[in-house]
């Protein structure tokens, strides 16, 4: 079973797609031979609730079950959001729940994000965070960077936490594999554009391939690079399989 952990459903305000439809994401679904696909859709981490949760219940209706959605959380309305966050949850086409600390500009230690995590334990369904390392030409990162979330982590053993991007650059690569090696919640996830040749190799040396999702970050980047990268890398066929769908599998807790 091969399942996609990590992609965007709708058109975003960066979204470099011709078609960011899910009838669009499930024939490249076909034709990479992936079973499941999980969506952090526009429209919800915008903050378009209503047209994003109709998004992700229309997306799990045509696929028949095979376009699955996380929740989304943003600490500015929390009374809001969290109010969404448990209806998408009660709703069988959401199995987790995404946050994103550089869109709110919030540190990922902050207490501010401490309800979505008392909610993801209450439900026990996993946290997808975007994470990445300070740049100069891109500073809003420095607000989720891999070591911030040991707070949530170590307070929340049961609640699996995935490093959407892997933290991101290099530096970023280092200090998500360190919270991996200290935590068992967490794993990492191979979204994004950080395509350093040998990462894969690297990551499943340094914590196992058992903490590392397949995820391609379609709409926004093609999913055939990601894809590829899994199939060709120097590792075990068994590595390979737990990348690409048997970890996440466990961690969304996914009918096999």
């Amino acid at each position: 079973m091969i399942v996609d952990s990590h992609i965007h459903l709708g058109m975003g305000v960066s979204t470099p797609c011709v078609d960011p439809s899910a009838e669009a994401v499930l024939a490249l679904m076909d034709g990479l031979g992936v079973d499941v696909s999980i969506s952090s859709g526009h429209p919800l981490v915008s903050g378009r609730l209503q047209q994003g949760y109709d998004l992700a219940l229309a997306a799990f209706r045509m696929s028949d079950g095979r376009i699955l959605s996380s929740a989304f959380y943003n600490p500015h309305h929390p009374e809001q959001d969290l109010e969404w966050a448990q209806r998408c949850l009660d709703h069988q086409a959401f199995v987790g729940i995404k946050i994103h600390p550089p869109l709110a500009q919030i540190y990922a230690h902050d207490e501010r994000w401490e309800p979505i995590w008392k909610l993801a334990s209450e439900r026990q369904v996993p946290i997808l965070t975007h994470s990445w390392w300070v740049s100069d030409y891109n500073p809003v990162q420095r607000y989720a960077t891999p070591d911030q979330f040991e707070r949530y982590v170590q307070a929340y053993p049961d609640v699996s936490l995935i490093l959407g991007h892997a933290g991101g650059r290099y530096e970023g690569h280092l200090a998500a594999a360190k919270l991996a090696r200290s935590y068992p919640n967490v794993y990492m996830d191979l979204s994004g554009d950080s395509y350093s040749f040998g990462l894969v190799e690297w990551l499943v040396g340094q914590v196992g391939a058992e903490r590392i999702l397949y995820g391609s970050d379609l709409t926004m980047i093609d999913g055939r690079t990601t894809m590829g990268r899994v199939l060709d890398a120097d590792i075990s066929p068994g590595d390979k399989a737990l990348i690409l769908g048997e970890n996440a599998v466990q961690v969304f807790d996914l009918e096999a």
